[in-house]
């Protein structure tokens, strides 16, 4: 059982390496590449001018023996091409390199490709937390405002890669600023509602609560101090937002204030996807990576 997001790396470096086929190549791309060669987290295809490619490797001293490169005219066909080389089989994953993140999103996108299953995509930050072991936080990243059926759908995802992790049926708390509910506060009444949805079976393998607030839903301490009586308070495994600014504020603050090992899951594809922030920090960037091809194992 995973009890951190090192011990992903830590597998994963011992395993036949999966494939990750690079969309746009820079020299971030190349020195993260590098290190993730050194680690035998992943093996890799560089997508871009093959001279720039050529020119980047000599320059960070990788050879030609370590890589395949894929030459296209431009960065801007390099995503189609990551996915089509999963689609043939030649790559196991595609990851978003050196190119806008909506040139990335419209060939993960694309249904003739078949990388998504035709549901919702999220994302979920998985990190190392309060009480030791990994939690999820969703979605920080791809829907903006999500109304009742889209947090329905973000919980269904982050419980299906809970489920491939772990051989249970995760606690799921829908963060708010209280614990009351209030007509006044939106978010809390979205919540009262899927609370009682998974209680009376219509969300299934999962067990949920909310709202909770952050310190409520992570520490069992400062829920005995409420007197909150719940199943998940405390112990919380998914952390469910009730917006992206929330999530990823809360993110961030869990990655550059507290220090805390992440990685970042896309969920709602058929396949692993790697698509990091340029301001990630690389050790994160790395696990992400390292995620993507113990999903796949």
């Amino acid at each position: 059982m995973l009890k951190s997001i090192e011990d992903i790396c830590r597998e994963i470096s011992g395993l036949e390496p999966k494939t990750v086929a690079v969309a746009g190549i820079s020299e971030e791309e190349m020195i993260l590449i590098k290190q993730a060669l050194k680690e035998r987290l992943a093996s890799f295809i560089l997508i871009d001018e093959e001279e720039r490619i050529k020119n980047l490797m000599e320059l960070h001293g990788i050879g030609k023996d370590e890589v395949r490169i894929h030459s296209v005219q431009s960065a801007h066909e390099a995503p189609e091409m990551a996915v089509e080389l999963v689609k043939r089989g030649e790559a196991n994953i595609p990851m978003k390199g050196h190119v806008h993140t909506s040139t990335f999103m419209k060939a993960i996108l694309n249904k003739e490709m078949g990388i998504t299953s035709g549901g919702r995509l999220s994302q979920i930050t998985m990190f190392d937390g309060y009480s030791g072991e990994p939690q999820f936080l969703t979605d920080c990243a791809i829907n903006i405002a999500p109304g009742l059926k889209e947090k329905i759908e973000i919980i269904e995802n982050a419980v299906k890669v809970f489920n491939v992790l772990y051989a249970e049926d995760p606690r799921v708390a829908l963060l708010g600023a209280v614990e009351t509910v209030s007509d006044k506060m939106p978010d809390t009444l979205d919540s009262a509602i899927i609370t009682q949805m998974n209680r009376r079976g219509q969300i299934k393998g999962c067990i949920i609560d909310g709202p909770l607030s952050l310190d409520n839903a992570i520490s069992e301490k400062y829920a005995r101090i409420k007197n909150i009586d719940s199943p998940v308070a405390g112990k919380a495994q998914i952390l469910v937002s009730s917006d992206l600014r929330e999530a990823n504020s809360v993110s961030k603050a869990i990655i550059h204030y507290a220090g805390r090992n992440a990685c970042s899951i896309l969920a709602g594809t058929r396949l692993p996807v790697v698509m990091t922030s340029r301001t990630d920090i690389q050790r994160n960037k790395l696990n992400t990576i390292a995620m993507a091809c113990y999903l796949l194992k």
